[in-house]
């Protein structure tokens, strides 16, 4: 069972932020997951949103938006990361303003991600592509310019979006993974959930696939996913919103025979697959 660091430890720090990509793996993580936007003049950055209001200190300055795909570079760069939740996570708040808000090269630039895996999920990339921007160039670009071969990463992208993930794999190639995120309100007929034809097409087309919790909880839908070969994915476990005792939560969990966890609290996690084990 693996256990994936959601938005890095950002049940610890401030989320999609390198200091808290760096605790997940100190905490144990297997792999980090983290979320790309892309700004105004086609620059990949580490944010879930593209409004940047919850996570950023922009309404102490004096921009006219606060949205990712109106700002620059030379905007973004300036902000400062918060907490998304400070009255639920006031320890993470305590480190508000404290970590800029990371590009995609300054991530993968990052020594300390030498020897690990890295999720990267793409973040509204056909939007991007219909204000004229070229976010796979832009991606493919910074992957280029990273050596992230050289220095032992394994790197796996994820993205709701399917003819854009498939596009993205189509011009990145077999070096890398790709797993398709699904959520229920993104299946073709949610009255009906994930079908065996639909889920044989993502099979087809990607490595994998990523669940949200609900649809895993009831039915066969892990089992049918495996039977097609596809390792099988849940998003996000967290305290917070754990349904009753934290830890039987977990087990429950754990117990939906899944190949891994994305989790915002990371070492609570492995612990529970430690104690089951």
């Amino acid at each position: 069972m693996l256990v994936f660091g959601h938005r890095g430890a950002c049940g610890y720090l401030p989320e999609n932020t390198i200091e808290s990509m760096e605790l997940a793996f100190e905490l144990g993580a297997d792999a980090v997951e983290f979320d790309v936007v892309f700004t105004k003049d086609g620059h990949g950055v580490i944010r879930h949103d593209t409004d940047l209001a919850s996570t950023t200190d922009i309404a102490s300055h004096s921009f006219l938006s606060s949205r990712i795909d109106e700002l620059n570079l030379e905007d973004v760069v300036r902000l400062r990361a918060k907490e998304r939740y400070p009255d639920g996570r006031p320890e993470s708040a305590a480190n508000d303003g404290k970590f800029f808000v990371p590009t995609l090269v300054q991530v993968l630039s990052n020594s300390n991600f030498d020897n690990r895996h890295l999720i990267i999920e793409i973040k509204h990339g056909d939007i991007a592509q219909s204000q004229g921007l070229d976010p796979i160039a832009h991606i493919a670009q910074v992957l280029e310019g990273s050596n992230w071969q050289q220095r032992g990463m394994k790197i796996t992208f994820e993205a709701f979006e399917f003819d854009f993930l498939k596009e993205l794999k189509s011009h990145l190639g077999p070096d890398y993974s790709f797993v398709f995120l699904v959520a229920p309100e993104t299946v073709p007929d949610r009255t009906a959930g994930l079908e065996d034809g639909y889920l044989k097409t993502i099979a087809e087309n990607f490595d994998g696939i990523s669940l949200a919790i609900s649809m895993v909880l009831v039915g066969d839908l892990v089992a049918r996913a495996k039977a097609l070969g596809m390792p099988v994915y849940i998003y996000t476990a967290r305290v917070e919103t754990a349904e009753g005792n934290v830890e039987k939560w977990f087990e429950r969990l754990i117990s939906t025979g899944v190949d891994g966890i994305f989790a915002d609290q990371p070492d609570l996690v492995l612990k529970s697959v430690a104690d089951l084990a």
